[in-house]
């Protein structure tokens, strides 16, 4: 590995990091901010085949499929009282991991892959959700720092094992 992509790989790492402890955090508008405004952030049903046929994950039906202005709603939701999903908010510890730089050109795109573990507690409920899955990021350099501009989320269960998807990934 050259000493360029070292590099490269170090400083999305401490992206991806940085992104997870916004949203632990509770820091959505931090979070947002880091957001191209063409984003695409989407997260296909996994579904199961046969034998190793690919891909194992539905083409044109998602969890969710959403844009710049559809993530800012969301967003301005969970600060209204009408996010009954996450009233109180739910407590998340995300743990990313295997970050690998894909492609990169530097000062303009980068596509990087990690997995991402997910724990989620809710209230005084004794349950708890686990949610993992590898993501695919790709990123534009946009006035000197990387913007997200597309992540496509592809989630390890076919039954997702959580009350509601009002969190993020």
């Amino acid at each position: 590995m050259s000493m360029e992509m070292m590099l490269a790989t170090h400083e999305f790492q401490q992206w991806l990091y940085r992104e997870a402890s916004l949203l632990d955090e509770i820091d959505f508008d931090g979070w947002f901010a880091m957001f191209h405004p063409d984003i695409k952030y989407v997260m296909p049903v996994r579904i199961n085949k046969e034998g190793m046929e690919r891909p194992d994950y539905a083409t044109d039906m998602f969890a969710f499929n959403d844009d710049y202005e559809l993530m800012k709603l969301r967003i301005e939701r969970l600060k209204t009282e009408y996010a009954w999903a996450e009233m109180p908010p739910s407590r998340t510890r995300r743990s990313v991991n295997n970050v690998r730089v894909m492609e990169y050109v530097a000062n303009e795109k980068a596509v990087v892959k990690s997995y991402l573990l997910l724990y989620r507690s809710r209230s005084t409920d004794i349950f708890n959700d686990l949610v993992s899955g590898e993501r695919t990021d790709e990123f534009t350099y946009v006035d000197g720092e990387w913007k997200l501009s597309k992540r496509f989320f592809l989630i390890d269960q076919t039954t997702i094992n959580t009350r509601n998807l009002a969190i993020f990934v």
